[in-house]
């Protein structure tokens, strides 16, 4: 009944009704609790597990103790949005205890290479205003973050990625093969830019095993594409910087992984206009 997640090799429980027991008045200290459910844990589940293994590595005549578990994280909240994707709002972590809150992190986007550096950082604020603050808070650090990302250089606000198979997708009629990922459309039309601009002698043609980022234009614009790549400068001579879709980088680097987890707990992105709103 208190099991809200397992994986192969942990377990995560929610003792909220120990907490309610002991805290009936909400007046206890947070700190006191975080020692509480601590001291729960030693003196209740580490003993109960110990002996279920002793009990186990009997039953397979094992030579010695194989198996050993102990508490890892005390945490207010939790928020899982599949498996192996939860974010925690730790006050303990194997015996550390923390003055403020740290979040743990296992499969959100703010933790990945491949999402641009900026973003990664509003998908952070955002975490720690989903565990600490409200919903209004968020809405107005969306809207803050979105001014703030729109006057960005695309240097700063492409997605991240290693061009493979450049040569394998480039085709000499139609420039790219049907099928082709993304960011290497983007890099394959790059070079076809620099070539037509004869800007090779300034920059460097994409090649495998580059790293590049990719970012997203407006369409109609002069190469009729909707990305274009690059590796470490985008070049102000293709004459693409006034197409560049920062409303679609500012959706698909932030505002999409962000609402994996607001969907989790009700919460919007942006003020929506409601019957009951509209007649107060």
């Amino acid at each position: 009944d208190y099991v809200i997640a397992s994986d192969t090799d942990s377990i995560y429980l929610d003792l909220g009704d120990l907490v309610g027991t002991i805290n009936r008045e909400s007046t206890i200290p947070r700190e006191r609790i975080v020692e509480i459910l601590n001291q729960f844990c030693e003196d209740k589940i580490v003993p109960f597990i110990d002996k279920s293994y002793d009990e186990f590595s009997d039953y397979l005549q094992c030579y010695e103790k194989t198996l050993v578990m102990k508490r890892e994280c005390i945490a207010e909240k939790g928020i899982w949005t599949a498996k192996k994707r939860y974010i925690l709002n730790v006050w303990d972590n194997e015996g550390v205890r923390y003055e403020e809150p740290k979040l743990k992190m296992m499969g959100i986007e703010a933790v990945k290479s491949s999402t641009p550096a900026p973003c990664r950082g509003y998908i952070k604020d955002c975490l720690d205003i989903i565990m600490r603050g409200t919903e209004a808070e968020l809405i107005s650090y969306i809207n803050k973050a979105r001014k703030e990302h729109a006057a960005l250089p695309p240097e700063v606000v492409g997605f991240p990625r290693t061009a493979n198979n450049v040569e394998k997708f480039t085709d000499s009629n139609s420039l790219y093969k049907k099928s082709t990922p993304m960011h290497i459309r983007g890099a394959i039309m790059f070079n076809h830019r620099l070539k037509e601009r004869k800007l090779t002698n300034k920059y460097n043609l994409i090649m495998s095993g580059e790293k590049i980022k990719y970012v997203f234009l407006m369409v109609p614009n002069p190469i009729g594409e909707n990305v274009i790549s690059f590796i470490s400068q985008f070049p102000k001579e293709l004459e693409l910087t006034q197409y560049l879709d920062y409303d679609k980088m500012f959706e698909k680097g932030f505002i999409d992984p962000l609402k994996m987890i607001l969907d989790t707990i009700g919460w919007k992105t942006e003020e929506t206009n409601t019957l009951e709103s509209f007649f107060s």
